[in-house]
């Protein structure tokens, strides 16, 4: 419920970028914009004070509802490993054909689609999307092109390849990696 993933902010960290105003806090609450700073801090809520309190009931309903942890018993994914992090997760299942024929639901739905694809856009804005749209895009050009990595990630990669007696294809030119 942030304004960013933290793991685009692990990202730009790692890569020695900036990120924008207005996505996170250093450690001691301070806004910033040095990726490396706000990865230790924390992410901002979107939507403001609207998201806060979207983001408060996300954390009633997945953590305290379901019996998991909450708040700040939740065990940091990047700096916390000394137990489970013991994160809740709530699913909704709705039966669209409860309320009109899914045949309805499917045309009702292309048509929400494309109102929203169709409202004006503010200057420089070429194309509305909708959720899952860019990374949708990303995959498909990454599957078509490959994933680039970062300088340090290929020297991660190597040196856990060399504990594992596995050596790593060097260039551009190297085989994509493809599980067994």
């Amino acid at each position: 419920m942030t304004v960013i993933a933290r793991g685009k902010i692990r990202l730009a960290a790692m890569k020695g970028d900036p990120i924008a105003e207005g996505l996170a806090l250093d450690v001691d609450g301070n806004p910033t914009t040095d990726a490396a700073k706000a990865f230790e801090g924390v992410c901002l809520p979107f939507g403001g004070v609207k998201g806060s309190v979207l983001a408060t009931l996300m954390d009633l309903m997945s953590g305290v509802l379901t019996g998991a942890n909450f708040g700040g018993d939740v065990k940091s994914l990047y700096f916390d490993h000394s137990e489970p992090q013991n994160v809740g997760h709530l699913f909704f299942a709705i039966k669209p054909d409860l309320f009109l024929s899914l045949d309805d639901f499917g045309a009702r739905m292309d048509e929400f689609y494309e109102r929203i694809k169709r409202l004006p856009r503010a200057a420089g804005v070429d194309e509305i999307m909708m959720p899952g749209e860019p990374e949708q895009r990303r995959e498909d050009e990454r599957r078509r092109a490959g994933i680039p990595v970062t300088g340090n990630v290929v020297a991660d990669l190597a040196a856990e390849g060399a504990v594992a007696g596995i050596a790593v294809p060097e260039g551009s030119a190297a085989p994509p990696f493809e599980a067994a």
